[in-house]
């Protein structure tokens, strides 16, 4: 198993995965990253026409039907099962030893969400920022000194 760490920076539109070597590692590397258009877009943008409408029985007993998930909540799921899937693969083949999420606060949750119990217990910080518009060098600046406790 390869000791690297793996640090993700998300939003619910755009993510970003970089990796270190050393725990103190001051040089981190981009590796991959993630990008679902549909939650950039505004609510209105998304919505392709009026909401449903249905008959409550008698005559013109008609209402509209709000659905309980917006469609950007949807796809902010979406993409964060998406990536969780990804980086459950790869921590399954032993690609990474730890992770660290650092993601805006919304993503975040959803993004603890979506990752399994094996997964969870690797990762060794968790900040919510919304800092994916950094680069690298930016980002180390935002993260924890020590990126992950030392394996017995």
């Amino acid at each position: 198993m390869k000791e690297d760490i793996w640090i993700l920076s998300a939003d619910t539109h755009k993510a970003r995965l970089f990796c270190a070597r050393q725990p103190h590692s001051q040089d981190i590397v981009e590796i991959k990253d993630f990008v679902q258009p549909e939650t950039a877009m505004r609510a209105q943008e998304l919505q392709t026409d009026n909401l449903g409408r249905y008959s409550q029985g008698g005559a013109q007993q008609h209402s509209s039907r709000v659905p309980q998930t917006s469609l950007k909540e949807k796809n902010t799921t979406e993409f964060a099962r998406k990536i969780a899937n990804y980086l459950e693969a790869e921590h399954k083949k032993g690609n990474f030893q730890n992770l660290g999420l650092i993601a805006a606060p919304d993503m975040l949750g959803e993004l603890r969400a979506q990752l399994s119990p094996a997964l969870a217990k690797d990762i060794s910080f968790s900040l919510d920022k919304n800092v994916t518009q950094l680069n690298a060098q930016q980002l180390r600046s935002h993260l924890p000194d020590k990126l992950a406790a030392a394996r017995l």
